[in-house]
């Protein structure tokens, strides 16, 4: 018994070692958006039942060498799943770390990253007398115009120049004044001498009734002072009625700071997307006055997000969702000071969906959505705490290569581009990143492993196995490939369908089980053609070492453990265990490591791998409660004991170790 849930421990504990090399959303049964259907899982357990009726079908026409030649083909696909990724541990050597360069570069600061993260606005030198805003990329190596900004009057807190990019230009506020420049050149096309946080222009379109003046096709400007947004009438430019337009006024609500806005990006042609510390918002424009005593109307928003007490917004970035290539799906990603990372997918026409989410051990420093590896979609790069993280894909797997940044608790901005490297076939990248004025770079190679080797020796290995399990199938080579085959299995399924559906899968799975035992009893049958054939569709446990071919023997109406004798008397009793019984509570272990909010957990281990280890012990209680049913002489069918102590384990475990978002998945049947 003790050996038997040794095998049932190695077995998930590999499938765990080798869950890392198939995250990936390429890799998984039905892709990314597959994983939340339980149709598909449905299907899964419809074809479970189509293959057991196959079996017997071919067992009772004696056409057992079919079912022996196409269940060694099906095992040795599912061993080689698991012998690819061992052997690429030892030969592959992982990628080189990150090493950080700091650059002769002070004073100047990072105001705004455009889509892909090249190409970045930065204010040069802003507590001269004239600071410079220059548009640049390639870590500031090409600069495509610069503009110096000339304050209107003395006190110009040139540090905190907002920028906001329109269909008609760039726009600055630097406290002074409102300007507006040309996004080719960076020549002034308009301005207006008034007192500004940031500055918007909405383009004159059908929907807009008028101007809050009355003057027809021209576009609105607006400023964002303080909690207010006001429009900026057309003869109000430097010397006109201060009083003008003022009941087209809207209020942002309370935690509005309109000093520390982190992210401002124009949405379709009627709203805009705005992140200040505690609250972010998806605007419409005003297009009619309020019809309401002054600076008493709310801006109307599609959608908002408010923070309490102390925790603040401390990143965002925008652009297409991770493992999207730049046409994808555009998201806004934010961070807080509090570590949660949420997504949020957003469309032209205003709407907002709730996206990714994840919840890290320390304060979120900086993010930026880019291509990491050349893959041709982006990927999130984190700065926590004092640790730059990259989560690659849609799956957001962690790249094995980490850098520490240290400093203060300031944000740090990051820019990345790619440059032409002669010896690889794919470009290194180089991230720079901006704190405190202060700039530093990061050059890496985009490391692309060699699997040559490693595939032509997991096919040897895996052929080898097979034909020594056909040669001489003692219960050792039996175990050796029972457990490889139940460690790939449990990794192609855990990862491909998160812990709902999974769950889901368990009961139906416990239900036929236990319906196919004591009922139909067919489950009896499938077992004894699979043990004459001596295929390694189950684990042997020996009292002590034994040779020759295990038999089972038929005496009662065991399932999942059953009673078994070698052909020759007087040998010890053997145990089996059908893969079946370990591979369902696996599969609960390997989906909560792929799909649980990567939280770090005590002792600094991994929250979800701390849920994948309690699911187990869960699991390893209900075999010892099975097992004490068998040890009395009361054989009970396996599933339903496994994967019912599997899946409490999973509950417990994942409400200390994560908390609620654990059990929150978007499921639907397809």
């Amino acid at each position: 018994m003790v050996g038997m849930a040794g095998m049932f421990v190695v077995t998930i504990w590999l499938a765990m070692e080798i869950q890392p090399f198939y995250d990936r959303d390429e890799l998984r049964a039905f892709g990314a958006e597959g994983a939340t259907k339980a149709g598909f899982v449905l299907l899964e357990l419809v074809f479970i039942f189509i293959f057991t009726a196959l079996i017997i079908y071919l067992a009772r026409k004696n056409l057992q060498q079919f079912i022996r030649w196409g269940v060694l083909g099906v095992l040795w696909i599912a061993m080689m799943y698991t012998l690819f990724p061992l052997v690429a541990m030892v030969l592959v050597p992982d990628a080189p770390p990150f090493t950080e360069d700091v650059l002769d570069t002070s004073e100047a600061y990072i105001i705004s990253v455009e889509e892909g993260g090249s190409s970045f606005f930065y204010m040069d030198d802003p507590l001269s007398d004239n600071g410079t805003l220059r548009y640049g990329a390639n870590s500031g190596e090409i600069e495509y115009w610069s503009h110096v900004v000339e304050p209107e009057f003395e006190g110009n807190p040139q540090k905190t120049v907002q920028l906001t990019q329109t269909a008609g230009g760039v726009i600055i506020c630097e406290g002074t004044q409102w300007i507006l420049l040309d996004a080719e050149d960076g020549s002034v096309l308009d301005d207006h001498g008034i007192n500004c946080d940031l500055g918007l222009r909405y383009e004159y379109t059908d929907s807009m009734d008028e101007t809050c003046d009355g003057v027809d096709d021209e576009p609105q400007d607006w400023r964002i002072y303080g909690d207010k947004l006001e429009p900026i009438g057309y003869y109000n430019d430097h010397d006109g009625d201060p009083t003008e337009c003022a009941d087209w006024i809207r209020n942002f609500p309370e935690p509005f700071d309109g000093t520390k806005i982190l992210f401002v990006k124009e949405i379709g042609t009627e709203h805009f997307l705005i992140v200040s510390e505690q609250w972010a918002g998806m605007v419409e424009y005003p297009t009619e006055f309020t019809g309401q005593a002054l600076h008493q109307a709310d801006v109307i928003t599609t959608w908002n997000l408010s923070l309490s007490g102390g925790e603040k917004f401390t990143g965002a970035t925008f652009g297409a969702a991770p493992g999207l290539n730049i046409t994808g799906q555009d998201s806004l990603i934010l961070g807080t000071s509090a570590g949660h990372i949420t997504g949020w997918e957003i469309s032209d026409d205003g709407t907002v969906q709730e996206g990714i989410s994840m919840d890290l051990a320390e304060s979120v420093r900086g993010l930026l959505l880019a291509d990491c590896c050349s893959g041709g979609s982006n990927d999130l790069w984190v700065i926590e705490g004092d640790n730059l993280r990259v989560f690659m894909g849609g799956s957001l797997v962690e790249m094995p290569r980490s850098l520490e940044i240290g400093g203060t608790d300031s944000q740090i901005p990051m820019t990345l581009h790619n440059v032409e490297n002669n010896e690889t076939v794919l470009d290194d990248g180089i991230l720079m990143m901006e704190q405190d004025g202060s700039w530093s770079s990061m050059r890496y190679t985009v490391y692309q492993a060699d699997y040559s080797l490693t595939t032509v020796i997991a096919l040897v290995l895996s052929i080898a196995l097979l034909i020594l399990l056909i040669v001489q199938p003692e219960w050792y080579v039996i175990n050796t490939v029972g457990i490889l085959v139940g460690a790939g299995t449990i990794t192609m399924l855990g990862v491909s369908f998160v812990p709902w559906i999974i769950i889901l899968f368990m009961v139906l799975a416990a239900a036929y089980d236990a319906w196919a035992v004591y009922k139909s009893k067919h489950m009896l049958e499938l077992a004894d053609t699979m043990v004459n054939l001596e295929l390694p569709v189950m684990l042997v446990a020996p009292q002590r070492p034994t040779r020759g071919r295990v038999k089972i023997e038929r005496s009662d109406e065991s399932h999942g453990l059953e009673r078994a004798m070698p052909p020759k008397r007087n040998f010890d009793e053997t145990m089996l265990m059908g893969l079946g019984d370990v591979i369902f509570p696996g599969l609960l272990c390997i989906s909560a490591m792929s799909w649980l909010p990567d939280v770090e957990g005590p002792m600094g281990w991994s929250a979800p791998v701390l849920v994948a280890i309690g699911t187990m012990i869960g699991s390893l209680v209900g075999y010892c409660v099975l097992m004490t049913y068998v040890a009395r002489g009361k054989p009970q069918a396996g599933l339903p004991l496994l994967n019912g102590g599997a899946i409490l384990g999973y509950f417990i475990s994942a409400a200390i170790f994560i908390g609620s978002s654990a059990f929150v998945f978007d499921v639907s049947l397809f």
